[in-house]
């Protein structure tokens, strides 16, 4: 039987440095791009536009922008954000405010089935059946639990966490819309809230973004059924070592890369990407 010889001290230094060194370059590329993608968070959060998606100068866009007035408007549209185009959804409230002939919440409160459905049906959104439910119940729970107000979900004082767990109490809410509606809330409409901050909302454009830039190594080795929950896990607590102060602060940057620039089916466009020069292509060809 072979045995081989111990390394020499001189060569086991060797070793140990060029793997030092490798990961000090891994940590240093790492810390480029979060430092990028913190910065162009950072041009959005300036801005502070409110909700994005609609026509800046429609009725629609005034109505779930004004957190003043209408802060049931901001939630309705949060609960309704999902397997549709954002213009579908922010653009709903406005349907329900035509039908109704206002959008007061004493109006809502006592809104029929009936104006519900028709502009749900106008909508045009494909899970308008679920919406016919989860709006009204939105709507009672608002009414029950913040005695109409809904600005006292995200009441000064609390921290990003306590007001994920609260929307998270909306029939039809999980962790990404959850997390989703806090962030927006932080970001485009510089609500302050207190540590612990929330989460990262993951998607499968936040996913795909994070595994080709490098910050998160993808699972193809595994055939677990599993695999997909367990790679958005990874991801959430990828994003917490990542940004600690807040996770969600890497949220709309890397959402917003993978669906400009970073497509899943069609060739990604690097030349335009904000993050083209430094991004490693993890997994693209």
């Amino acid at each position: 039987m072979f045995i081989r010889p111990p390394l020499k001290t001189g060569a086991r230094n060797r070793i140990l440095v060029s793997v030092t060194s490798e990961l000090t370059s891994a940590d240093s590329q790492i810390d480029r791009v979060v430092s990028r993608l913190r910065r162009f968070g950072q041009d959005s959060r300036d801005r502070k536009g409110g909700v994005s998606g609609l026509d800046p100068r429609s009725a629609a866009y005034a109505l779930v922008n004004d957190l003043n007035r209408f802060p049931h408007a901001f939630v309705l549209g949060c609960i309704a954000d999902r397997q549709v185009k954002a213009d579908v959804a922010w653009r709903l409230p406005h349907l329900i405010r035509e039908e109704a002939g206002d959008f007061e919440f004493k109006t809502l409160v006592e809104l029929p089935e009936s104006v519900w459905s028709a502009a749900l049906k106008r909508s045009g959104h494909r899970l308008a059946t679920m919406m016919g439910g989860l709006l009204p119940a939105a709507i009672q729970l608002i009414a029950n639990r913040y005695g109409g107000d809904a600005k006292r979900v995200w009441a000064a004082g609390s921290s990003g966490a306590a007001v994920a767990r609260r929307f998270l109490a909306f029939d039809g809410v999980g962790p990404k819309i959850s997390n989703m509606a806090v962030n927006i809330l932080i970001r485009n409409f510089g609500v302050s809230l207190a540590p612990p901050m929330p989460d990262i909302a993951v998607d499968t454009h936040v996913r795909r973004v994070f595994v080709r830039l490098g910050l998160l190594r993808p699972l193809d080795h595994s055939r677990l059924r599993s695999t997909r929950a367990k790679q958005k896990l990874r991801l959430q607590l990828r994003a917490r070592e990542l940004s600690p102060d807040w996770p969600g602060e890497l949220d709309w940057p890397t959402y917003h890369i993978g669906r400009k620039w970073c497509h899943a089916r069609l060739a990604p466009n690097c030349r335009e990407c904000r993050m083209g020069d430094i991004c490693p292509r993890i997994g693209v060809s």
